[in-house]
């Protein structure tokens, strides 16, 4: 009879499965362990992430008030350069009601005995000492001239009258060409005339010119 020894094959057949066990545990512990430091890594990497989103956030929001900040400087121009176009019309406005009567009152000086136009003392000084013919004669007799009409439109001037002599005439234009209200002034028409009542020859005249008020 054969006899077959069983018990060695036994005793391999345990040792295998232990082996196969203990690598079955030490593969399960080494998979625990690589999750347990993965979730480590994630939690970190999750806090780096909501920290740069905290940052982003601030970002976001310095800009916004930067941008609020900056249209209200915007608001404040347009404000400001809405009030000066105010007063630059309010200006606009005096002067048109204050203008004309300054303008008037001119010619009156102009035209009045012992009177002359608006002109600086020194600058008249400095001019006559550079021209002696450049001043006006304070001694002319203003009655030897008169103006038949008068219009100002926009600042622009015309004047005609009547003068005994062209000297007369040329008197009245360097009064209104040394006044501060009177500006480019230009003799445009002269025409001798003789008056039907009174025989005497006279001169009539055209001048145009700019006003500054």
């Amino acid at each position: 009879m054969i006899r077959i020894n069983l018990i060695p094959s036994v005793r391999r057949s345990a040792g295998a499965q232990s082996a196969s066990q203990a690598w079955v545990v030490l593969y399960a512990v080494g998979g625990f362990a690589t999750c347990v430091a993965l979730f480590f890594y994630y939690m970190g990497a999750d806090g780096e992430v909501e920290e740069q989103r905290a940052k982003n956030r601030a970002l976001s929001e310095q800009i916004e008030r930067s941008k609020a900040q900056a249209g209200d400087v915007t608001e404040v121009e347009a404000a400001l350069q809405k009030s000066r176009q105010l007063e630059q019309i309010a200006q606009s406005l005096q002067s048109a009601r204050q203008g004309p009567t300054r303008l008037l009152m001119e010619l009156s000086h102009i035209l009045t005995p012992g009177r002359g136009p608006s002109v600086d003392a020194e600058a008249l000084e400095k001019l006559r000492r550079e021209n002696p013919l450049a001043g006006y004669n304070p001694s002319w007799d203003v009655h030897r001239l008169w103006l038949t009409s008068f219009r100002e439109e926009s600042r622009e001037c015309k004047l005609t009258g009547i003068g005994r002599t062209n000297e007369d005439v040329a008197e009245f234009l360097r009064r209104l060409t040394l006044s501060e209200i009177f500006d480019k002034v230009e003799l445009q028409n002269t025409t001798s005339e003789r008056d039907s009542n009174t025989e005497l020859s006279t001169v009539a005249f055209e001048v145009g010119c700019k006003v500054k008020y």
